[in-house]
């Protein structure tokens, strides 16, 4: 009978708990709620204002391929995001890029996040 009694209490404090902590995240979501709408204007507006910059103006980076490199190789070598490779230079097929294409490259402007990619290593 002891390990019964034992299950049934330790059930009663999981749901005590569960009950207490949804009321508590409730309680959170209503107070970060009612200002989570000033302070994205207020993000908006300094993102807008700080993405103009002389940084922004500079001319793009140019790249030419050379025998035997693929659109992978290229930018695992310089460390950016083969999309954003394919997307920049409105590229059809990832998978092939003929050498002496010139390639342009993204501003280096700060963080250019690598991202998952269309094309296998070679």
């Amino acid at each position: 009978m002891a390990p019964m009694f034992l299950r049934t209490r330790l059930h009663m404090y999981l749901l005590w708990s569960t009950c207490l902590f949804g009321l508590l995240a409730f309680f959170s979501y209503l107070l970060t709620d009612s200002g989570s709408s000033s302070s994205a204007t207020t993000i908006a507006a300094s993102t807008t204002s700080t993405s103009i910059s002389p940084a922004n103006t500079a001319p793009p980076l140019k790249y030419t391929v050379l025998p035997g490199e693929s659109l992978y190789g290229i930018a695992e070598k310089l460390k950016i995001s083969a999309p954003a490779l394919v997307a920049l230079n409105k590229i059809k097929n990832p998978d092939r890029v003929d050498a002496g294409t010139v390639l342009l490259l993204p501003p280096a402007t700060g963080f250019v996040p690598i991202g998952a990619t269309t094309t296998m290593q070679p």
